[in-house]
């Protein structure tokens, strides 16, 4: 049976996790349950790529590699993951991945699919790994990427939008470096789709922004930290102005200069850059908190309960630290999958329920 999202409220749980030849897991057949999900064995054991594998059947792609080659496991032709996630009113939905020769395949109910959209608003996902901290320190591209995928699962037209917009901005790029007039046959559309993205980011961004505050109260020891949306252009100006204004530049450069392609999230604290006040610990706090913002505005934006992936849990996470942040996780409700290296370490700081797994050397107990 189909399932699409209709005007119930759309609950999937993974009820089924089997993976063949991803990484070292040779073969793994597990159930997890709704709620708090947790692998844990020593470093190698294959704790990430059993992360990896549900990251795949929702974005067809790795968190980790950009080769698909090297996801297959040494002397294997190819890997497999399938997945049966259980609705509200027990439907089945079905979802498959493959990868053979760096030619990925889809499957949606047995069906097969061309477009990742497709199962990305089924499963959407947050995750959070041992570099999480990069989405303050480094520049905007992970930050605008994050801001995507956000609107996306709010508005899923977004992604034709997003699709027009970066094509007329191909178009009008190639335009400027070519040096001929013309160039600004373009801008009518550019400037027509770039205010919707705006439009939408804009919007979300003010949900998503009073959620984290919300959860930010939670933990006093963080520094107040700021948000600011840059749209990619002059707040004072409409694109179209901003565009005019950049003609000169535009030409020179050879490139478009403004639009929602140049847009950030500004994190500061106390008027300076966050990545410069917060340390490392603090900086894990804040943007896991900001992942987790983001699936909670989702789902009340939408009628589909997202799922959370969190590498390496315990990280630079101090006692107190981690316990409050495992209650947060667990009264939001989401389906959870953590790592961790000691089960104790987790059974110690947290006294609700949790579903235990064991890693060892690729095999899952």
């Amino acid at each position: 049976m189909i399932i699409t999202a209709g005007f119930f409220r759309l609950t999937l749980n993974i009820t089924k996790l089997q993976i063949q030849n991803l990484r070292i897991l040779d073969s793994v057949d597990i159930s997890p349950q709704p709620g708090i999900n947790i692998f844990c064995g020593d470093n190698g054991a294959g704790k990430t790529s059993l992360l990896e594998a549900i990251f795949l059947l929702a974005r067809a792609k790795s968190f980790k590699s950009t080769k698909g080659k090297n996801l297959i496991q040494d002397g294997k032709k190819k890997l497999s993951i399938y997945s049966e996630a259980q609705t509200a009113n027990l439907s089945i939905v079905r979802i498959g991945f493959g990868l053979e020769k760096n030619e990925k395949r889809m499957q949606l109910n047995g069906t097969p699919i061309s477009r990742v959209s497709e199962v990305a608003k089924l499963l959407p996902l947050g995750i959070v790994t041992p570099i999480i901290h990069r989405l303050i320190e480094e520049g905007p591209d992970n930050r605008r990427r994050f801001l995507n995928w956000g609107v996306f699962h709010v508005e899923h037209s977004y992604v034709s939008m997003m699709r027009h917009y970066s094509t007329t901005l191909q178009q009008r790029n190639a335009s400027l470096r070519s040096g001929k007039k013309g160039w600004n046959v373009w801008d009518p559309q550019l400037i027509e789709y770039g205010d919707q993205i705006n439009r939408l980011r804009t919007t979300y961004f003010s949900s998503w922004k009073s959620v984290f505050e919300s959860l930010i109260a939670n933990f006093p020891g963080v520094p107040t930290t700021s948000f600011s949306f840059y749209k990619g252009w002059n707040n004072s100006l409409s694109l179209e102005d901003s565009l005019q204004a950049q003609v000169k530049t535009d030409l020179s450069a050879g490139f478009t200069t403004t639009g929602p392609h140049r847009a950030d999230i500004r994190i500061t604290v106390k008027s300076q850059p966050a990545k410069e006040i917060l340390s490392r610990g603090q900086q894990k706090i804040v943007a896991t908190l900001m992942v987790i913002s983001q699936l909670i505005a989702q789902n009340e934006h939408t009628n589909i309960n997202p799922i959370l992936l969190m590498d390496d849990f315990s990280a630079e996470l101090d006692r107190k630290t981690a316990t409050v942040l495992l209650s947060l996780i667990d009264s939001s409700g989401f389906q959870t999958f953590l790592t961790v290296i000691d089960c104790d370490t987790v059974t110690e700081k947290y006294s609700g329920e949790v579903n235990m797994f064991h890693v060892e050397h690729g095999a899952v107990k």
